[in-house]
C-alpha cells in the first residue's frame, strides 16, 4: 500500500501543479528569492532559498532547497523542496513533496503530502482532508476532514473531524487526540488507544496477515520484479549496442547540474503528456496522441537505461574493477530496480532516475542542433 499510495500522491502533485488554468503568470528564479509584496498573479518560483511573506492573489508553484511560507496565498500551494516550513495561510489546497515539512499555519482545504519527516504542530489547521505518505509523521494539529496515509512512525495527538485510515510500522495515539469518525489502522501489532479518543468504530488489521493470499501475492511481486528487470535490461542492451558512444556520454554527464536537468525532464514529460491528452480528446488527433504516449513510454525507458549505466559505472569505479559497458549496464539496472522498491522513497528514486537523464538528453540535443 505504501508504494502505491506514494505514487498516487506524486501523480496528484504533478498533474495538479500544471493542470489549473492561469489568467496571469509571474515567474522568478535565483539563489535567494524573497516575496514580501502583493502579487496579483499565479507565481512560479525556483531557487535555493525561497521565502514568501507577502500576499499572493493566486496559485504558487515552488521548487528549491528550502521553501518557507509566512504570508498569505489565496489559492493552491504546490511545492517540491528538500525543506518546507509553513507558518502562513493557504486559501485552497497544499501539495508537497519534501524531505522535511514543519507546519504551524493554516490550509483551508486539503493537504496532500509525500515527505521524509512531517511535523504538524498544535497550531496547524487543515480545513479539508490530510493525505500523506511519510517516514515520520507527527500530527498534533486539527484536521476537519479525514486523515489517510502511510508511514514508518506515525503519532496522532490532534483533532480529526472525520475518519482516520492509517498504515504504519509504529503507530501512537496520544491522550489529547480526538477522532470524530472511525479509526482503521494497519500495523504489526494492536496498540492501546486512550479511552474516549475515537468516537466511532476501531478496525485493526495486522500487517503481513491481511488475507490468506498474502503468500501468493508476494510470489507474484517477485516474479513481476524479475520480469521488469529482464525487459528493461534487454531494451537497455539493445540501445547500448546501437548507440554505445551516445549512451556512454549521457551516462557520464548525469552528475552535471542534476537539479536543473530534473526540472527540465519534469517539464518535458508534463508538456508531452498534456499535448497527448489534448490530441486524444479530438477525433483527428487520436492516432498522433497514441503515438506520442508510446513515445513518452519509450523515452522514459531510455532514460532509466542511461541511469542504470551511470550507476553501474559508479559502483565498478568504487570497487576498482574495470568492466565493459554491458556489464556496467546489467549491474546498474539491477541496483536501480532494487532501490525503486524501497518503502517510502522508492517511487522518488524511480522519478529521479527518469527525469535527470531526460534533462541530460535535452541538453545533448540542444548542443547537437
Amino acid at each position: 500500500m505504501r508504494r502505491a499510495f506514494a505514487i498516487f500522491l506524486s501523480s496528484i502533485f504533478i498533474l495538479a501543479a500544471f493542470s489549473s488554468p492561469a489568467t496571469a503568470l509571474t515567474t522568478r528564479a535565483g539563489n535567494i528569492i524573497i516575496i514580501d509584496d502583493t502579487v496579483e498573479d499565479d507565481l512560479y518560483l525556483a531557487g535555493d532559498n525561497i521565502i514568501i511573506s507577502g500576499n499572493i492573489m493566486g496559485n504558487v508553484v515552488a521548487t528549491g532547497g528550502r521553501v518557507e511560507v509566512r504570508g498569505n496565498i489565496t489559492r493552491d500551494l504546490t511545492v517540491m523542496s528538500s525543506e518546507v516550513i509553513i507558518t502562513g495561510s493557504v486559501g485552497d489546497d497544499i501539495r508537497v513533496i519534501t524531505g522535511s515539512l514543519d507546519m504551524e499555519g493554516e490550509v483551508r482545504d486539503d493537504l496532500i503530502l509525500a515527505s521524509g519527516e512531517s511535523f504538524l504542530s498544535s497550531g496547524s489547521t487543515i480545513g479539508g482532508d490530510l493525505s500523506f505518505t511519510s517516514g515520520q509523521m507527527q500530527m498534533l494539529g486539527s484536521v476537519d476532514g479525514d486523515m489517510m496515509g502511510s508511514g514508518g512512525e506515525i503519532t496522532i495527538g490532534g483533532h480529526i473531524g472525520g475518519n482516520a485510515d492509517i498504515e504504519a510500522g509504529e503507530l501512537g495515539i496520544l491522550p489529547a487526540a480526538a477522532i470524530g469518525g472511525n479509526l482503521r489502522y494497519m500495523a504489526p501489532e494492536r496498540i492501546t488507544i486512550p479511552e474516549g479518543t475515537v468516537n466511532g468504530e476501531v478496525d485493526f488489521v495486522e500487517t503481513g496477515n491481511r488475507d490468506e493470499d498474502s503468500g501468493s501475492i508476494g510470489l507474484f511481486s517477485v516474479i513481476w520484479w524479475i520480469f521488469k528487470y529482464i525487459v528493461l535490461t534487454i531494451l537497455a542492451l539493445v540501445v547500448l549496442a546501437i548507440w554505445p558512444g551516445k549512451m556512454d556520454k549521457l551516462a557520464r554527464e548525469t552528475t552535471v547540474s542534476p537539479g536543473k536537468k530534473f526540472l527540465i525532464g519534469l517539464g518535458l514529460i508534463l508538456g508531452a503528456w498534456i499535448i497527448s491528452v489534448l490530441l486524444l480528446i479530438t477525433l483527428v488527433g487520436i492516432p498522433i496522441g497514441v503515438l506520442l504516449l508510446l513515445l513518452i513510454v519509450a523515452v522514459m525507458y531510455f532514460a532509466r537505461a542511461i541511469m542504470g549505466l551511470w550507476i553501474g559505472k559508479y559502483v565498478f569505479a568504487k570497487v576498482g574493477w574495470d568492466q565493459k559497458p554491458w556489464a556496467q549496464l546489467v549491474l546498474g539496472v539491477f541496483i536501480l530496480l532494487l532501490l525503486s522498491e524501497l518503502p517510502i522513497i522508492g517511487w522518488l528514486v524511480y522519478l529521479v532516475a527518469t527525469l535527470i537523464p531526460l534533462g541530460n538528453y535535452y541538453y545533448e540535443l540542444k548542443n547537437t542542433l
